[in-house]
């Protein structure tokens, strides 16, 4: 399949992400709000308080619902994948991520789950995720922030297992490196309708 998207799939290849503005039409957008409402409200407290510095963070299986597998085949996120070349992308999980107002940072962390097998010395990604926004996010309300071009190369923080440390998952401990401002870090704010690959 042809690249359309030429500059953000080097882009995508070089820092490791790449933006896409008014992806979801607000339709859908109000729809995914509405259905991840119904989701947050289906859990307990204890959620919220293990899962505290992550926000809430649940698995689609958990919560089955409808407006999930619309979201999946929706014709503008799949535009979004063929732009860049990915014909024939195949689903691995999903999770409604939802952060309250004044919650802490999420800690640094990487997605990466492959660093062993041999894709790692490659400059292909070893997976993608989309992030569909449902609200406006900037530096005051917890847009993403991440490190580009860290999934080519080692950085520090690639040694730490923060998600293995309670203190970090309850963000009971925010002098931890997993919280702190690191060298090179850049933040991505967009807006509702918007969608991050990475």
């Amino acid at each position: 399949m042809p690249i359309i998207a030429k500059e953000k799939r080097e882009q995508l290849m070089r820092d490791g992400f790449c933006v896409f503005e008014n992806v979801i039409a607000p339709e859908m957008v109000t729809k995914l709000n509405a259905m991840s409402e119904w989701m947050i409200a289906q859990q307990d407290e204890e959620h919220f308080e293990q899962h505290r510095s992550q926000g809430c963070i649940i698995p689609y299986w958990d919560c089955p619902h409808p407006t999930f597998t619309e979201i999946l085949i929706d014709p503008s996120a799949m535009a979004v994948l063929a732009e860049l070349g990915f014909d024939s992308p195949k689903f691995w999980s999903g999770f409604v991520i939802s952060k309250p107002p004044h919650s802490p940072p999420l800690y640094w962390h990487q997605d990466g789950v492959l660093w062993e097998h041999p894709i790692s010395y490659t400059n292909q990604p070893q997976q993608y995720f989309l992030m569909y926004y449902l609200v406006d996010t900037n530096i005051h309300n917890g847009c993403l922030r991440l490190i580009p071009g860290s999934h080519l190369k080692r950085h520090p923080l690639h040694d730490m297992r923060a998600r293995d440390e309670d203190t970090v998952i309850r963000a009971t401990d925010m002098d931890h490196l997993a919280f702190q401002q690191i060298e090179g870090e850049v933040n991505v704010p967009v807006h509702a309708g918007d969608v991050v690959v990475g």
